[in-house]
């Protein structure tokens, strides 16, 4: 599930070097980053629940929710 998340964000980034590599804690969160995470997830989250209720639709309204989810707690601990 976590390459789904961080594909989009990292889709034109280069591969990691040992000059560029960065730990994994070095990742910025910042809220407009994380809206658009959250807005992304909401239209996938519409386009599952048209046309027929598969099993398959339904993990993905179940997965798309959840991230959605957590996105939005993630992001109410920013503004704090």
């Amino acid at each position: 599930m976590a390459c789904l998340f961080f594909a989009g964000r990292f889709a034109n980034m280069e591969p990691m070097s040992e000059e560029n590599a960065k730990p994994a804690h070095a990742l910025r969160l910042d809220i407009p980053t994380l809206e658009a995470d959250i807005a992304y997830f909401q239209a996938r989250l519409s386009f599952a629940r048209r046309g027929e209720d598969t099993t398959y639709k339904q993990a993905q309204r179940r997965t798309y929710q959840a991230l959605s989810d957590s996105l939005g707690a993630t992001l109410s601990k920013l503004r704090k």
